[in-house]
């Protein structure tokens, strides 16, 4: 329950929410329920190193691209959240304050090529 007295329902998808409103209007509640617009809000998170290395590659077999997953540095959520390191016209910036301010190795800063959406 929020300050404002909403409640938040959480639930897998849109039809399955409709279904729960469907059933406290008719079968449990009786009443009117007022809904506001559904939002999706994901957050995942790494907590350890991936322990398997993904890897894909074009169907043409000259492309190939491979990754694993690790925990980010702590502030460097924040900073990427709030768009402190990124400046698209500018990628040195990027490389310098993963290099200075979070510790990365050179090879691994000049590796990323975007945060997000």
């Amino acid at each position: 329950m929020e300050e404002s007295g909403e409640h938040i329902v959480v639930g897998t998808g849109e039809l399955y929410l409709d279904q729960i409103f469907n059933d406290l209007r008719s079968l449990y509640a009786q009443i009117e329920i007022k809904v506001s617009e559904p939002f999706v809000k994901i957050c995942e998170t790494v907590v350890e190193a991936s322990s398997v290395k993904c890897f894909a590659e074009t169907p043409n077999k000259k492309n190939k691209i491979s990754m694993i997953a690790e925990p980010l540095d702590k502030g460097l959520a924040n900073c990427i959240q709030d768009r402190q390191l990124f400046k698209p016209e500018n990628r040195s910036i990027l490389i310098d304050n993963l290099v200075d301010e979070f510790g990365w190795d050179e090879l691994t800063a000049s590796s990323v090529w975007s945060f997000g959406p």
